[in-house]
């Protein structure tokens, strides 16, 4: 397949393209792990610590959309394009040394660190233990990817992310189907170490033919002066990361199983998702474009005209998840090794998540006024206190209603975001009209 640049239509639309596909590998990948393994600890163990991994890959990915690929840009149309290599390479080594010796330090530590970070039984953690390391190496690996197509998006490459995934989630069917006997779930979190190594890879080879990218340029000194936005977005980032995996953390102290099925059903409900996410990111380019030919009265218009639209299209998509809700999870997932309890639960947790969704892609149209506007400091102080929120209510209905709590939480957190941040951008628009 030759990947090359793309218009923003063309991106938008190939994107729309890969993320259908993409998603229907993810979703068959989730029905094969369902019939294998069905919901057990295991199951919960690894979806853990994969998701904390697509958790600190994604705080990486965050800071390079919102901080670093605006500068970059910059740097690439009024300096030259050394001066951005120097720029985003200096960022990158700087993550993966720090990625590394944590790596070492956490290995120094031994078994300690995973019954810290995680609420299962010892016996448990010490019968899965090889997840555990394998995780760790996995966490650089995406890390570095998703840092990487960044990069090469900023660049127009609209579909690569998606090829990646692709890629990613075909390598863990494949170990699923020829290991599953032999090593059983550990076979995934192999499968995704070795198609991210392949991605790395890939990405690289790509940067320095199509791109002509310099690997060995560096100058740090270009990115010490945004180190205050950067640790700032990171703390942001990290209580992110703590607020998502904390309901994690206490729902592995409950019934065996719990994590997998409420995986399962986010996993389902981000789906159509994917293509949004897509859109999203299609947005952010042209938006810093907007920002870049001093177009800033069509910044604010372009990203509400899409908010409204994916909103409506979700909320519609909802309604259509929520109706069909028992037969995806009966006769979808409750095959092979799925208990008939599980996949009884899991039917009306699809339900419930399904209605984040048009409040999840609102959201996402909107956060990418901030990152192009350079509101940065506003958006780390709203996240910061829904993720402050979050936790007290999180502790609190996981206590009384377990994974129903969850549920019903997950979605306020969303509508809150979604309010906070819209009422903000408000505020910001009038004083521009006034002023």
């Amino acid at each position: 397949m030759k990947l090359n640049s793309e218009t923003y239509k063309k991106g938008a639309i190939h994107s729309s393209f890969f993320s259908v596909l993409a998603k229907g590998v993810a979703f068959v990948q989730h029905l094969l792990i369902a019939y294998y393994f069905g919901a057990n600890t295991g199951t919960d163990l690894y979806f853990y610590l994969f998701n904390l991994v697509i958790l600190i890959g994604g705080m990486i990915q965050t800071i390079a959309t919102s901080i670093l690929i605006p500068q970059s840009m910059l740097l690439r149309h009024s300096v030259s394009a050394k001066a951005e290599m120097k720029y985003l390479n200096a960022f990158m080594y700087s993550f993966i040394s720090l990625i590394l010796l944590f790596i070492l330090l956490v290995s120094l530590a031994g078994d300690r660190v995973p019954e810290l970070i995680t609420n299962f039984p010892s016996e448990d953690i010490e019968k899965y233990i090889h997840i555990y390391y394998a995780s760790l190496w996995l966490m650089l690996l995406m890390a570095t990817n998703l840092y990487l197509t960044e990069i090469l998006v900023s660049f127009k490459f609209f579909s690569l992310p998606l090829v990646c995934n692709l890629l990613l989630n075909g390598g863990i069917i494949l170990a699923l189907l020829l290991f599953k006997e032999t090593i059983g779930v550990t076979s995934m979190i192999y499968g995704s170490c070795i198609a991210s190594a392949i991605n790395s890879i890939i990405l690289i080879i790509l940067m320095k033919r199509k791109l002509q990218w310099k690997f060995l340029l560096t100058d740090f000194s270009a990115i010490s002066h945004q180190w205050k936005s950067i640790t700032g977005l990171a703390f942001n980032q990290g209580v992110v990361i703590f607020a998502s995996t904390f309901p994690m953390y206490l729902l592995s102290y409950y019934q065996p199983g719990v994590i997998t099925i409420i995986n399962y059903a986010q996993k389902f409900i981000q789906a159509p998702l994917a293509w949004i996410q897509q859109f999203a990111a299609v947005l952010q380019i042209k938006l810093n474009n907007l920002k870049g030919d001093g177009k800033e009265h069509e910044i604010y218009q372009s990203a509400s005209r899409i908010a409204v639209r994916l909103f409506l299209l979700t909320l519609f998509t909802s309604l259509v998840i929520f109706l069909l809700r028992g037969f995806i999870a009966e006769t979808l997932f409750g095959l092979g090794k799925m208990p008939a309890e599980a996949a009884t639960k899991l039917s009306y947790l699809i339900g419930l998540l399904t209605f984040s969704m048009p409040f999840t892609a609102m959201s996402l149209a909107y956060m990418k006024v901030f990152f192009t506007q350079g509101y940065i400091r506003q958006y780390v102080a709203i996240m910061l206190f829904v993720n402050a929120v979050s936790c007290i209510m999180y502790a609190i209905s996981i206590f009384y209603w377990q994974e129903n709590g969850y549920a019903f939480v997950y979605i306020l957190i969303e509508m809150l975001t979604t309010l906070i941040i819209w009422l903000y951008l408000q505020k910001r628009l009038k004083r521009k009209v006034y002023y």
